[in-house]
Parts: structure tokens; C-alpha cells; sequence
């Protein structure tokens, strides 16, 4: 075989290869006409070579931002440099479905894409090689795993029962409003330490399982009436702490007896009928004499104590 034969034979291959390798080839020149167009593309898109070659890659594909990727191909020419653009910067650039049945999780293909100069023989560029990589699995993969990070994260910081924030959750809350407020003492927070009444009564009565129903539907009032900026937790049992940033105790009373009311007349639904309980909060506002949050907490504690040596049902604030 001569070596003219041998090298059309190269060409050959190469084409070959070039239309059926397992990523995108889109060749422009700089009227951004299509040159190239292999067969992944011509898949994905449903747009033949034929139809596509000539064509101005945006009447092809009008959804493609025209002015965002046209400066980029400039770029690329005049600069005779490469530019790369992740699927994280932008999901794709062709708009193509995902095309894995059973085991895909995206309906429409994630894609990284290389823009890269070919030079000529006299070092002049005058067309562009568009490389599309398909990467849905390892996005999808990636925003599976930051989505699970996402949920454990969630997970550590909330109650499970009452999907209140928890314990931890509240001490870091607590400790930040602290800081704060040793910083800027002129500043008022308050924290509200709240007991259901009775609350044993009710597990031995009914059991565990209305018990449970009960500090769900506590823990939906008390959420749902918070302000933007309020902390609500779940401090251990049936006791919970509300921490009210720029909150005097006269708001902070306020703000207890409307959930106080509330409470009170809720109806809880359960399997052997409905049942009733009362609340009692315990109301303290951070001094400068406070040399730590313990001392703070045990403020409100006192306050609540109060409340339930009273009566119960009923909102006090230390004095």
C-alpha cells in the first residue's frame, strides 16, 4: 500500500472515529455556521448533518443565549486560547434530554463543554471546536450527595419529633445571642423557658403515643406563631425554650399569652377522642450581671417555676 493510500486510509478512521465517538463535535467558523456535525449530536438533537451543516448555530438552536456564548467564541479566536464551561456554571448548553431510562434520575443532560481554537498552518484561527461531554451521571451523582449533606445537616439541627430545632441547635442560638449582647448590653433579648401541664398525667392516662400527638401539636403552635428571627426549641421532654432577639419582657409576655390562649384552646385529636393542654412560660431578659448563659436559662427557669407553683397556665416573668 502506498503511503498516499495509507494516509487516506488514517483520514478515514479519523473520520470515522471523529462521527461516532461518545461526545459532541461542532465545528464553526466565524460566522458561528456550522462545519461539523457528528453523530452524538445528531442523536441528541434529532438534527440531521445535513440539515445542520451551513447553519448558524443559533437558528439551529434559538433557546441558546446568543450573546453570552458568541462573546465566548470571539474570545476563543481572538485569543487563540480554550475556554472551558462546566455544568456547574450552567447546567447545559444544549438543550438535550437525558437519555438513560431506568437508571437516570435527570430529564435533560447535564454537559460540560470545551470551546477550542484550530489554528492553521500560518497560525490564524478561524474556526471553533465545540467538545460536549456528557456528565449527567457524575452531576446528578454530585447533587445527590449535596443533597444528602444537605438533609444530614438539617437532620443534626432539628428535633425529630417535634421538628423544632434541638438542643444543640439552641445552645449554639443561645450562645451567639449571648456574645452579642456582652458586646451590646444596651440591647434587650429575652428567653422564655415553656412546660405543658401536666404533661405526665397525659402519658399515663393515654400513653406515650397521644403524648407524642401533644408535643407535635404544641410544637405547630409554637412554630407557626414565631416571628421572623425568634428561635424555637425543643429544650428536653415536654419543655421548651423560645429565645426573642431584640425582645423586652413586656413583648416577650405579650407574644407568650397569645400562645398561651392558644394552646389552651386546641383540640388534639386522638384515637380515644380529643384532648386538652395548658402551658406555662417562664420569662427572663439577659442582664450585664449574667456571667453566663447557664445563669440566664436558670432565670427563666425560676420564672417558670413560678408559674407552675401559681396555677399553671400562665406566663411570668422573673423578677
Amino acid at each position: 500500500m502506498s503511503n498516499a493510500a495509507e494516509d487516506m486510509m488514517e483520514l478515514h478512521w479519523l473520520f470515522d472515529m471523529l462521527q461516532h465517538i461518545d461526545v459532541g463535535l461542532v465545528v464553526l467558523n466565524r460566522n458561528h455556521e456550522i462545519k461539523l456535525w457528528n453523530s452524538f449530536m445528531e442523536n441528541h438533537s434529532g438534527v440531521s448533518s445535513s440539515i445542520a451543516k451551513e447553519q448558524s448555530l443559533f437558528k439551529v438552536f434559538p433557546q441558546i443565549n446568543q450573546h453570552w456564548l458568541q462573546n465566548k467564541l470571539d474570545n476563543v479566536i481572538a485569543l487563540r486560547t480554550p475556554i472551558f464551561i462546566s455544568w456547574e456554571q450552567r447546567p447545559h448548553l444544549f438543550p438535550f434530554k437525558g437519555y438513560r431510562p431506568i437508571t437516570g434520575v435527570a430529564e435533560q443532560m447535564y454537559q460540560n463543554v470545551a470551546l477550542r481554537p484550530i489554528t492553521n498552518p500560518d497560525g490564524s484561527v478561524a474556526y471553533v471546536c465545540m467538545v460536549v461531554y456528557d456528565v449527567t451521571d457524575v452531576a446528578t451523582n454530585k447533587e445527590s450527595l449535596s443533597q444528602a449533606n444537605l438533609r444530614l445537616d438539617y437532620l443534626s439541627k432539628i428535633d425529630p419529633l417535634t421538628e423544632l430545632n434541638n438542643r444543640g441547635s439552641l445552645d449554639k442560638a443561645l450562645q451567639v445571642t449571648y456574645d452579642t449582647f456582652k458586646l451590646r448590653p444596651n440591647e434587650t433579648h429575652s428567653l422564655v423557658m415553656a412546660d405543658v401541664d401536666f404533661f405526665k398525667k397525659v402519658n399515663d392516662v393515654y400513653g406515650h403515643t397521644v403524648g407524642d400527638l401533644v408535643l407535635k401539636e404544641v410544637a405547630q403552635i409554637l412554630s407557626s406563631n414565631k416571628r421572623k428571627g425568634d428561635f424555637v426549641g425543643r429544650y428536653g421532654g415536654e419543655e421548651f425554650a423560645i429565645l426573642l432577639p431584640h425582645t423586652d419582657t413586656a413583648s416577650a409576655l405579650f407574644f407568650c399569652e397569645k400562645i398561651r390562649k392558644k394552646i389552651a384552646a386546641a383540640k388534639i385529636a386522638a384515637p380515644e377522642g380529643e384532648v386538652s393542654v395548658t402551658m406555662s412560660f417562664g420569662i427572663s431578659q439577659a442582664k450585664s450581671v449574667d456571667k453566663s448563659i447557664s445563669e440566664w436559662i436558670s432565670r427563666s427557669d425560676n420564672a417558670l417555676y413560678k408559674a407552675k407553683e401559681s396555677g399553671r397556665n400562665q406566663s411570668v416573668v422573673e423578677s
